[in-house]
């Protein structure tokens, strides 16, 4: 009978310690264990990052080292890429490059800045906008006139905000092998960067000076090129003046000579 009594007792002891096991587990074991494993988590994902930005900060350094040379890089950039147009100033200088030459500028046309676009987010541009009309088809839309006023679909560019563009046409006269020089010159031999979009030559044949064109020989050529100078403002924003657009005046007429006769 005792020993019956003792078995019961241990039996209840021991489930009541299965009990408080289980209870302890859940209550306070178990919930410390998630917690340290998602600290352990948390310190990887902590570490990760660490090593991330130690890595970012190292190529910052190193390119902190070379500040001056990028400095004097965008510079650079600044002169061939200005904040403002300046037009006059620069056909200025296209004017003497032309006269060292040899060559007679005869015409002289800046165009009005516009928005600059890469060749790439045009056609994309064209492209959602030519889907944009069709599904406005597809929905029973007749309004051609509301369809074409829409707003010009947005395409990132990657290009800066505010940066525009300047058509610029000249047309100059003069021997062939100095009016391609001259096209060379353009391009490479200037700080304003200009692309020459597109280039027109007319051979001339023994004339004399007349109508604002020089006197010519057999050989030498009338060239019309086109192309675009770029402008970067500093504030983001365009902010063309009326020189920009301005026809500049070429040289005076020198007293007994005729002014548009090439300088020898």
């Amino acid at each position: 009978m005792g020993r019956s009594k003792s078995s019961t007792w241990i039996g209840g002891a021991v489930v009541v310690a299965l009990l408080v096991v289980t209870a302890a587990w859940f209550l306070l074991i178990g919930p410390v264990l998630t917690a340290a494993a998602q600290t352990r988590e948390q310190a990887e994902g902590v570490r990760a990052t660490n090593d991330v930005m130690r890595d970012r900060i190292a190529v910052l350094s190193a390119q902190f080292e070379e500040i001056d040379t990028y400095r004097a890089e965008l510079e650079d950039l600044r002169v061939s890429v200005p904040a403002t147009a300046d037009v006059a100033d620069y056909l200025r200088d296209v004017q003497q490059a032309a006269e060292a030459r040899g060559l007679t500028v005869t015409s002289v046309v800046p165009g009005t800045p516009e928005e600059f676009l890469p060749y790439a987010a045009q056609a994309a541009q064209a492209a959602a906008a030519a889907a944009a009309a069709e599904a406005a088809t597809e929905e029973g839309s007749t309004d051609a006139a509301a369809t074409a006023g829409a707003a010009p679909v947005a395409v990132d560019t990657g290009v800066p905000a505010g940066m525009v563009d300047v058509p610029v046409q000249l047309t100059v006269v003069g021997p062939y092998a100095q009016v391609v020089a001259f096209i060379d010159t353009l391009q490479h031999g200037t700080d304003r960067l200009l692309l020459v979009t597109s280039f027109t030559g007319t051979g001339q044949d023994d004339a004399e000076a007349s109508g604002g064109k020089p006197a010519t020989s057999v050989g030498d050529l009338e060239a019309t090129i086109s192309g675009y100078l770029y402008v970067l403002p500093e504030d983001g924003a365009a902010t063309p003046t009326d020189e920009e657009t301005e026809e500049p005046a070429l040289p005076g007429a020198v007293d007994g000579k005729n002014p548009i006769v090439p300088v020898g």
